[in-house]
């Protein structure tokens, strides 16, 4: 058996299987418990009566096809895991900025289409704020994407730690983010949500040995109580909204 062990570890494959050595080891036992040490006897049907076969030979070869099979069956372990991954990771990008881990812009638009139809009672209303960083591109240019996006993940993360239960933040590309707001009493209760977000962008943002502001936000919002109305609709009213507000005063 020592001699045979050494003799398949001159093989790759076979050290391959040494994680699983337990189950290896223990179809070494049972295959040596079944085999004689002076021989295998095979009976063949027609021709030759019977063959002597040496006890070494034979061993080597079972344990040869066991291992082989055990290295298939972990090949294949491998490859399901690796496309279970690249599946995963796929959703993920389809519905997750890859920079910020924020929603992105598909995802947005489903949470914005649901929160629409959604029933609503008395003067309620969905609300979509769009926010655009005012001084996110002289900073990218004078100091470089890296820092550029390192400021857009410290944004995105002060954004996501002022929403409130049921508010969703998406960054939709560049320096715009998005948040929608399900369910506000009325038209108005979109005004002190957008005010929150801002302030929260006032403080600098520490990157290195730099404190970085980012001279506020433009934002837009737009509110619709129509359940049948297209998310896209509602983005091209909130679209309108900050194109007005990027030459007048913040929100």
């Amino acid at each position: 058996m020592k001699t045979m062990m050494r003799t398949l570890g001159k093989f790759p494959s076979f050290n391959r299987l040494q994680h699983v050595g337990v189950f290896v080891c223990a179809g070494f036992l049972a295959i040596e418990a079944c085999i004689e040490f002076e021989g295998i006897e095979r009976a063949f049907g027609r021709g030759p009566e019977s063959w002597r076969i040496d006890a070494a030979a034979s061993l080597l070869a079972i344990v040869a096809l066991a291992a082989y099979a055990i290295l298939k069956a972990l090949e294949l372990r491998a490859e399901s895991d690796r496309r279970l991954e690249a599946e995963r990771r796929i959703a993920q990008l389809e519905t997750q900025d890859p920079l910020t881990g924020l929603a992105n812009r598909n995802r947005m638009l489903d949470v914005l289409g649901q929160a629409l139809q959604a029933r609503k009672t008395g003067d309620e209303v969905t609300g979509l704020v769009l926010i655009d960083l005012k001084r996110f591109k002289p900073i990218n240019d004078a100091r470089g994407r890296p820092v550029g996006d390192r400021l857009l993940r410290m944004v995105a993360d002060r954004l996501q730690s002022v929403a409130r239960d049921g508010e969703t933040v998406a960054r939709l590309g560049g320096d715009e983010f998005a948040i929608v707001l399900p369910r506000l009493a009325n038209a108005q209760a979109a005004r002190h949500p957008a005010q929150r977000l801002v302030r929260a962008l006032e403080a600098p943002f520490e990157i290195d040995d730099l404190a970085l502001k980012i001279g506020g936000a433009a934002v837009g919002v737009a509110t619709s109580s129509d359940t049948d109305l297209r998310p896209g609709v509602l983005i091209h009213h909130v679209d309108a909204a900050l194109h007005r507000a990027k030459g007048g005063p913040r929100v």
